[in-house]
C-alpha cells in the first residue's frame, strides 16, 4: 500500500513544494505520494504509445509523456505515462488540462492505484475521452471510453486493435521491443 510522504497540502502548496523537490511526486486529494520508478519495459510500452498518439491526433493536438502532469481537480495532481491535449498551451506549462487521452502502464507496485483510484479520478475529467491502462506483464490493454451520454465503456484487447478516441493502437506495435511477443 503507498503511503503518503508528508502532512496533507492544497494544489498551491504542493505545485509550489514540489518545484523544490529533486524527485517528482503526486497529489492524491491532498495527499503527497512518491512517484513510482519505471522499467525498461515499462518506458519502451509508453514510448511506443506515444508514438502511435503522436501520429494519430496531429496538431493542434500534442502528446505529452511523463514528465508533464495532469490537474485532476483542487488537490489532485498525476503524472500519466502519456496525455494527448488538443487545446493551446504554452511550451513552458508543467501542468496540462483538458486532456484528451491518458494512458498508464501498469507498474506491480502501482497496478491497483492505476486501476482504482487514478481511473476514477480520470473519469471525472469532463474532457476526457478515453483512458487506456497497458499491462507490463501479459498482452493486455484495457480501454475505457466515454459513451455519448457520457456513460463509460471497458473494453479489454489481447490481440488485434484497440480502440482509443479516434486512434487504431495495434497491440503488435504497443508491445514491439519488449519480451511480450504477439500470440499468433
Amino acid at each position: 500500500m503507498r503511503q503518503p510522504i508528508i502532512p496533507q497540502l492544497n494544489g498551491p502548496e504542493f505545485l509550489l513544494w514540489e518545484q523544490a523537490q529533486s524527485d517528482r511526486y503526486e497529489l492524491h486529494a491532498g495527499f503527497v505520494f512518491a512517484f513510482a520508478r519505471g522499467t525498461a519495459a515499462h518506458d519502451r510500452l509508453a514510448f511506443n504509445a506515444r508514438t502511435l498518439l503522436e501520429s494519430a491526433f496531429p496538431p493542434p493536438c500534442r502528446t505529452f509523456g511523463s514528465d508533464v502532469k495532469v490537474r485532476i481537480s483542487s488537490n489532485t495532481y498525476y503524472y500519466p505515462d502519456v496525455t494527448v491535449v488538443c487545446d493551446a498551451l504554452p511550451d513552458d506549462a508543467t501542468v496540462l488540462e483538458n486532456p484528451r487521452i491518458i494512458v498508464e502502464v501498469l507498474s506491480p507496485a502501482t497496478r491497483g492505484y492505476d486501476l482504482v483510484e487514478k481511473r476514477s479520478a480520470y473519469r471525472t475529467l469532463a474532457s476526457l475521452r478515453a483512458y487506456v491502462v497497458i499491462y507490463t506483464d501479459m498482452r493486455r490493454i484495457e480501454v475505457d471510453r466515454r459513451g455519448f451520454r457520457g456513460q463509460w465503456e471497458t473494453e479489454t484487447f489481447d490481440v488485434g486493435e484497440a480502440l482509443a478516441d479516434d486512434a487504431r493502437l495495434s497491440l503488435d506495435a504497443i508491445y514491439a521491443g519488449t519480451s511480450i511477443v504477439s500470440d499468433q
